[in-house]
């Protein structure tokens, strides 16, 4: 990952608190933390806005394509990410007779905010559904999926969801962060105390299995082997977590490129082509059948 020269320093000073101010330090690591950055979307993204009709509900930029009322089936980026980076699912999902939403998180995309992460994220799918009702169901990429999680266990309604390359564990995503931003135990301890206090639940408890143990909707996990970003032991975490689920590895996608995966676009619409509970079995045979063909399909395209 390529550092601006704004970055590095902030990086360089960060380390030199250690010792001398860690709990400044720590505030300072959880700003950076919550802060995301707002990345330019690319001519495809901006081309497919054009062909969906734009909405704004509770501060959320959301592009709505296919029918006009009913169930949504809510499509969530992860960090750093816009809804229409889940754009290339529209296609299948509208194939089905579905009302699909892009939406854009807090404080990423064109939606209103500074600072956010999967706690707002999980606000932001509840202000949506206040709104529009019960979801038909979620595809969730990356935070998207904890962002899924703790909706749920704050009463979301939704019939499926399907997560793509989501961490299971937030303090793990918390460790790595401060891996590379190479600090020291002292800060490490002062970031996860501050990260406790702002989201009001301990860090040690934001696992998966403490969001999502009553939750028994079908539940579609898909995770690349080689992922870079997000361990596949996270995803098979995400998927035992959940009482009704299934788990699907993929080669070669990478953590991004899996969103224009064909395997993994036609696992997630086959998912939902089977909105009866009693079916799940035939969409799980279905699924299992794609993903004996991932090893020989490669994605080459990328944002």
């Amino acid at each position: 990952m390529l550092l601006s020269s704004s970055l590095k320093f902030r990086i360089a000073l960060l380390r030199s608190l250690e010792h001398i101010a860690p709990s400044v330090a720590g505030r300072l690591v959880a700003d950076l933390f919550t802060t995301p950055r707002r990345r330019e979307a690319p001519q495809w993204e901006r081309e497919l806005a054009l062909q969906g009709r734009p909405r704004r509900i509770a501060g959320l930029h959301l592009t709505e394509f296919g029918a006009k009322v009913g169930p949504p089936i809510v499509l969530l980026h992860g960090w750093e990410g816009r809804g229409l980076q889940l754009g290339q699912f529209i296609a299948p999902l509208r194939g089905l007779g579905a009302r699909v939403i892009a939406m854009d998180g807090p404080a990423h995309g064109d939606s209103l905010g500074v600072m956010s992460g999967p706690f707002e994220f999980a606000k932001a799918l509840l202000d949506l559904q206040a709104t529009l009702g019960p979801f038909r169901g979620i595809v969730a990429h990356s935070m998207g999926g904890p962002s899924t999680a703790i909706a749920l266990s704050r009463g979301l309604q939704v019939e499926r969801v399907a997560m793509l390359g989501s961490p299971a564990d937030l303090s793990e995503v918390l460790d790595r962060f401060c891996a590379f931003l190479h600090v020291g135990p002292r800060i490490r301890a002062a970031f996860r105390a501050e990260m406790s206090r702002r989201t009001g639940v301990s860090v040690d408890e934001s696992r998966f299995e403490a969001f999502v143990r009553e939750v028994e909707i079908p539940v579609l996990v898909v995770h690349d082997r080689a992922d870079a970003e997000v361990p596949l032991s996270e995803g098979h975490a995400c998927a035992a977590a959940f009482r009704n689920s299934q788990m699907v590895e993929v080669d070669a996608e990478g953590h991004r490129r899996m969103l224009k995966s064909p395997v993994v676009i036609a696992m997630v619409a086959a998912f939902f082509g089977s909105r009866a509970a009693r079916e799940y079995g035939r969409t799980r045979m279905e699924s299992d059948s794609l993903a004996a063909s991932a090893k020989s399909t490669r994605d080459a395209s990328s944002d």
